[in-house]
C-alpha cells in the first residue's frame, strides 16, 4: 500500500510538472496594417468671354446678339475660355452644335449661314452650320488639368468674307473649303460660301455650342 500511493503520487508529480511547462511556452503574436484614405473629387467646368452679355464663369454663357445682318456678313469671332474649377481633370469627349428658330425665316438662316469653330489654331469644324448639326456629336480630345485654361473661337459668315478662321491646314471637318488668299491665316482667309437667300430675310435663329466633358 505504501508503495502504491508513493507510485501515484510519482505520477502526479510527473502530470504537474508537465503542466508547468505546457504553461511555460506560450506563443507569441504580432500583427501590421496598411491604410489609404480614398477622396472623391468633382467635375466643375465653366465658361467666360470678355463679350459676354449674361454672367462670367457659368455653364451656360450668353454672347451678344449678332445682327440684324445683310446676305454676306461675318460675325466679330468670339473668344470663349473653358476654366477647370473641379479638383479632376476633365478629358472632353465631343462637341455639338443645335440650333432654335425663333420663325420660319430663322430654319431658312439656319441652313444657309456657315460657322467656323476652332480651338488652339487647329479648325475643328468649317462649313455651312446645318453641315455641323448633321455630324451629331463630333468626338473631340484634350483634357484640362484642375485649374488650367482652354479656349475656343466661334465665327458665323454667309457670302465672300474675310474670315480669318484659325489655322487652316488642322481643320478636320472641311463642309467648305476656304482658299487662302495673300497673306498667313488666320488673316486673309477668305470664304467662298454662299449668301443667305430671300427667303432667311427676317430670320431668327439662337445657336448652341455644347461641349461634353468626362472625368
Amino acid at each position: 500500500m505504501k508503495l502504491r500511493t508513493m507510485a501515484i503520487l510519482g505520477g502526479l508529480c510527473v502530470a504537474a510538472l508537465a503542466l508547468i511547462g505546457a504553461g511555460a511556452a506560450a506563443q507569441w503574436t504580432t500583427q501590421t496594417t496598411s491604410s489609404q484614405t480614398i477622396t472623391a473629387g468633382n467635375l466643375s467646368v465653366v465658361l467666360s468671354s470678355p463679350n459676354a452679355s449674361g454672367g462670367q464663369n457659368t455653364t451656360d454663357l450668353t454672347l451678344p446678339n449678332i445682327g440684324p445682318v445683310g446676305s454676306s456678313f461675318i460675325s466679330t469671332p468670339q473668344l470663349i475660355t473653358i476654366t477647370n474649377n473641379g479638383t479632376v481633370t476633365a478629358n472632353e469627349i465631343n462637341l455639338q452644335v443645335k440650333d432654335i428658330s425663333g420663325n420660319t425665316p430663322g430654319s431658312a438662316l439656319a441652313s444657309e449661314m456657315s460657322m467656323c469653330f476652332y480651338s488652339d489654331g487647329t479648325v475643328v469644324f468649317n462649313g455651312l452650320m446645318s453641315a455641323d448639326e448633321g455630324l451629331g456629336n463630333m468626338p473631340v480630345g484634350g483634357s484640362i488639368a484642375p485649374t488650367a485654361t482652354d479656349t475656343y473661337t466661334v465665327v458665323f459668315y454667309a457670302g465672300n468674307e474675310d474670315t480669318g478662321c484659325g489655322n487652316l491646314s488642322g481643320y478636320i471637318y472641311p463642309a467648305v473649303h476656304f482658299p487662302v488668299q495673300a497673306g498667313s491665316p488666320p488673316t486673309d482667309v477668305i470664304s467662298n460660301a454662299p449668301e443667305l437667300g430671300t427667303d432667311a430675310e427676317n430670320g431668327v435663329d439662337t445657336v448652341n455650342v455644347t461641349l461634353t466633358y468626362s472625368s
